[in-house]
């Protein structure tokens, strides 16, 4: 495998998460007044990858408070952590979000089984 600029395997990913979940790319995220990768109606996704495939993924607390401050700049209600290691294929993307969305969701799917 030949050796990409981190920023290549970052894009691959941002733009097969945007696609699948419907959401909108934010161009030159990270900069000064782009707030996430990913936007949706109300969520901000922050997209992590690896640049070689691996078995661990560190998730960092400041990404966390980051993109709840980011929410609040926004006005946005949800946020939304996807990462993977480094195999760049959708079914490997895993997510991480407040237990109380998690929470909610359970709920919803509970309600739809009933």
């Amino acid at each position: 495998m030949e050796n990409k600029p981190t920023r290549h395997y970052s894009k691959l990913q941002e733009e097969k998460v945007a696609n699948y979940l419907g959401g909108v790319l934010t161009p030159n995220s990270g900069a000064k007044h782009k707030k996430g990768d990913i936007l949706l109606d109300d969520t901000i996704i922050e997209c992590k990858t690896r640049t070689k495939q691996s078995i661990s993924h560190t998730i960092k607390k400041e990404w966390v408070l980051d993109l709840i401050k980011e929410c609040i700049e926004m006005g946005k209600n949800h946020w939304a952590l996807i990462f993977d290691f480094g195999t760049q294929n959708l079914i490997d993307q895993c997510v991480v979000i407040p237990i109380d969305d998690y929470k909610e969701y359970l709920s919803l799917k509970e309600e739809q089984n009933v």
